[in-house]
């Protein structure tokens, strides 16, 4: 008597026989001779495993609240089954969730980094302790059959009165910028006005050349008298 058993592609699955493993199975349509034969189907394409909002304390007593991204994907399924980062319910239902050792290990992996550094180092060097936590977690992956293809940085920001001092010192810093550019702005200014009046008071004819380069044109204006008896007066230039 024969039995079947596919799998879809991105999927490989753990093969019991009579209750023990007996292997894996890619991708594909198997067939087996007898009964007893059970499996568990797995993903095995990339997966992604958070470690969100862990506070660690710095080595000046500061709080950070630091989160990363751990990507990887299974290239060992039996001994990843046998390591504990793939459990099964029962025989026909596998865990696909994340990796339980590689979320704990990157917890103290991230722990380590910040904890020799103080407060200020760690801000600025912040990118990088995704490389710090990837370089610690490989061999560990290997272990458990795992493939660690990435690790980012998610968040890295202090933490109750740090976080507000940090704000301000932003707001400051920016005002002060902006009071700085504002003067440079006033000193530029007041420098061209003064080279201005030091041009006209060497050269009084600059400001006839000024109006007639702004096109401006003399108006002529009339007064009429109410008494028919008067004389005209002269018309008046105005500039």
């Amino acid at each position: 008597m024969f039995s079947t058993h596919t799998v879809i592609e991105g999927f490989e699955s753990l093969h019991f026989h009579k209750g023990l493993l007996k292997g894996r199975l890619s991708a594909g349509r198997h067939r087996f001779l007898g009964l007893g034969h059970r499996f568990s189907l797995v993903d095995v394409r990339p997966r992604q495993n958070l470690v969100a909002g862990q506070d660690l304390t710095t080595l000046d007593g500061a709080v950070v609240r630091v989160s990363l991204m751990a990507t990887s994907k299974i290239v060992d399924l039996e001994l990843a089954y046998r390591s504990g980062d793939v459990s099964v319910d029962d025989y026909h239902r596998s865990n696909l969730g994340s990796s339980a050792s590689l979320h704990v290990k990157c917890q103290v992996a991230m722990r380590d980094w910040v904890s020799v550094r103080k407060f200020e180092d760690a801000y600025r060097d912040r990118a990088e302790i995704s490389a710090f936590v990837q370089a610690q977690l490989a061999e560990h992956c290997q272990t458990v059959g795992l493939s660690l293809l990435s690790v980012d940085l998610v968040d890295f920001s202090p933490t109750g009165g740090l976080k507000a001092a940090m704000a301000d010192l932003v707001k400051v810093e920016m005002e002060g910028q902006a009071a700085l550019a504002r003067a440079r702005n006033e000193a530029a200014t007041m420098r061209s006005l003064l080279n201005t009046a030091r041009l006209v008071r060497e050269h009084p004819k600059l400001l006839e050349l000024r109006i007639l380069s702004s096109g401006q044109k003399p108006r002529v204006t009339f007064v009429v008298s109410s008494d028919d008896t008067k004389s005209l007066p002269e018309p008046t230039e105005e500039n």
